[in-house]
C-alpha cells in the first residue's frame, strides 16, 4: 500500500514531499536517498524526465526531455529509438529544420525495416533523402508521387522507364490494371503490354482505343480472342448461377420444413448428418475434435473451422444459413458484373459479334430474372405452427446465424436488338 503512494508523490515531482511518503513506507533508507539525492542535482525539467523515466512514464519522459535547456538532442534521439516515441517527437520540432530532418530519416528507415514503405518514402521525402524516398515508393502503388519524384531528381528517361515498368507491376498485382497499363503506353512506349494489361482486367473498350490510337490494328484481333474467350467462360458463369438459383430454393424449401419440425419437436434437434459417422468411432471423432480446436487457434485455422461449420451439406447444422448466404453471394456477384458485362456486349456487337452478344446478354438476363424471381423463396419469416404462446417449443441451445436478404432488387437492361429473343 505504502509503496503506491510512494509512486503517486514521486509523480507529482515534489521530492520534498516524496521524502516525507518514504519515511513513512519502511522502505531502507538506502532503496530511495541515493535516487532522490541525485534528482536534487538536476534543474527542475531534466528531473521531470528523470523521474517520469524511472516512473516508465516513457511519453511524458520524452516531452520533459524535448524542453530542456542545453544542447541534449542526442539524448532526445537515443531515448525515442529506445521507446519508439517517433510520433511524439517529431511533432516537437519545426519542419524543415535540422533536428526535423534527422528525427524523420530514423523514423523513415525504422518505418522501412517494418515493409510500411509509402509512409517511409513520404518521410525520407519531407527531410530532403529524395533517393531514400524513391527506393521506398518504387514498391508501392503510389505510382504519380514515385515519378514526381523521378522528374524532381531529372532522371534520365531509361531510368524513368524502369521505374514506371516496377510501378505498373505493382498496381497490376494489385489488380488496377487502368493505371498499370498507363504507365506501360505512357513511360515505357510498350503498346503491346498494356493492351495485354487491360485484356487482362476485360477493360476491351480502353485497350481497342490504346490499338486504334497507336495505330496498331494488328492488336485489334487478338483482343477480340481474348474477348470472345472471356464472353465464353461467363456465360457458363451465368447460366451456373442460374442453375444455382434454383437448386438452392428448391432446397431450402425442404430445409425450412426440416427447421419447423425440430422447433415443433418433432425430430431430434441433434439429428445432423455432418455431427455423425457411420465410419467413425467417436474415439476418433473426439480426436478430430481435438485437432480442430487446436487448429482454431490460428486465423486460418478459424476460417476453415467457420467455412466448415457454415457449410451447404445436405443435414449439416447451418445449412439453412450457408444457402441464404450463397444466394446473396450470387446477387452480389450479378450486381457488380453488371457494367463489366454491358460493356462486353457493346464492343462484341460493334465488331460484328452479334451471335456472342446476344448469348451473353441473354444469359445475364435469365439469371437475374431466376435470381428475383426466387428471392422470396429464400427469405421468408419464421411462422409459429400456432398461436397458441403456452405451447412448449423447443429452443436450440446454440441460437443459429441470422442472414439479411439484400436490400435491393436486381435490374436488367435487355439490349433492344435482343428484346424479342
Amino acid at each position: 500500500m505504502y509503496i503506491y503512494i510512494y509512486v503517486y508523490f514521486l509523480g507529482t515531482y515534489d521530492l520534498d514531499l516524496v521524502l516525507l511518503v518514504a519515511q513513512c513506507t519502511q522502505k531502507d533508507p538506502k532503496e530511495y536517498l541515493l535516487f532522490l539525492n541525485k534528482l536534487k542535482e538536476y534543474d527542475d525539467q531534466y528531473r521531470k524526465f528523470k523521474i517520469d523515466q524511472h516512473l516508465g512514464r516513457h511519453v511524458e519522459a520524452i516531452r520533459a526531455l524535448i524542453g530542456c535547456s542545453g544542447d541534449r538532442f542526442a539524448e532526445v534521439c537515443e531515448y525515442m529509438e529506445k521507446h519508439s516515441l517517433y510520433s511524439t517527437v517529431i511533432e516537437n520540432y519545426k519542419h524543415g529544420s535540422p533536428q526535423f530532418k534527422t528525427i524523420a530519416g530514423l523514423f523513415a528507415k525504422t518505418l522501412q525495416t517494418q515493409g510500411k514503405h509509402e509512409e517511409a518514402g513520404i518521410l525520407y521525402g519531407q527531410c530532403g533523402m529524395l533517393r531514400e524516398s524513391l527506393d521506398c515508393l518504387r514498391s508501392t502503388t503510389r505510382g504519380s508521387l514515385a515519378l514526381s519524384l523521378a522528374a524532381q531528381m531529372s532522371m534520365s528517361s531509361d531510368e524513368v522507364a524502369v521505374l514506371a515498368e516496377q510501378l505498373a507491376d505493382n498496381l497490376r498485382r494489385d489488380n488496377d490494371y487502368r493505371a498499370a497499363a498507363r504507365l506501360y503506353e505512357t513511360y515505357c512506349d510498350n503498346t503491346d503490354e498494356a493492351v495485354e494489361i487491360l485484356c487482362e482486367g476485360s477493360l476491351f473498350a480502353d485497350a481497342l482505343e490504346i490499338s486504334q490510337r497507336r495505330k496498331r490494328i494488328d492488336l485489334v484481333s487478338s483482343i477480340m480472342n481474348t474477348l470472345k474467350s472471356k464472353t465464353t467462360a461467363m456465360i457458363t458463369v451465368l447460366n451456373e448461377m442460374t442453375d444455382n438459383v434454383k437448386k438452392y430454393s428448391d432446397r431450402i424449401q425442404v430445409v425450412r420444413v426440416r427447421r419447423q419440425a425440430i422447433l415443433d419437436g418433432d425430430i431430434d434437434d441433434m439429428d445432423h448428418s455432418d455431427l455423425y459417422s457411420d465410419t467413425t468411432s467417436m474415439t476418433a471423432t473426439s480426436a478430430a475434435s481435438s485437432s480442430s480446436r487446436r487448429s482454431a487457434k490460428s486465423s486460418k485455422g478459424r476460417r476453415k473451422q467457420e467455412r466448415k461449420k457454415y457449410s451447404m451439406k445436405e443435414g449439416s447444422r447451418y445449412e439453412y444459413f450457408a444457402l441464404q448466404e450463397a444466394y446473396k453471394g450470387i446477387m452480389l456477384n450479378l450486381k457488380d458484373q453488371s457494367s463489366q458485362i454491358r460493356e462486353m456486349v457493346n464492343i462484341l456487337l460493334l465488331q460484328g459479334m452479334r451471335e456472342e452478344a446476344k448469348q451473353l446478354s441473354l444469359a445475364e438476363g435469365a439469371a437475374i430474372t431466376a435470381a428475383n424471381a426466387h428471392k422470396d423463396l429464400i427469405w421468408v419469416p419464421n411462422k409459429p405452427k400456432n398461436d397458441d404462446i403456452d405451447e412448449e417449443v423447443n429452443i436450440p441451445e446454440e441460437p443459429e446465424p441470422v442472414s439479411y436478404p439484400p436490400d435491393y432488387s436486381l435490374s436488367y437492361n435487355c439490349i433492344q436488338q435482343f428484346k424479342d429473343s
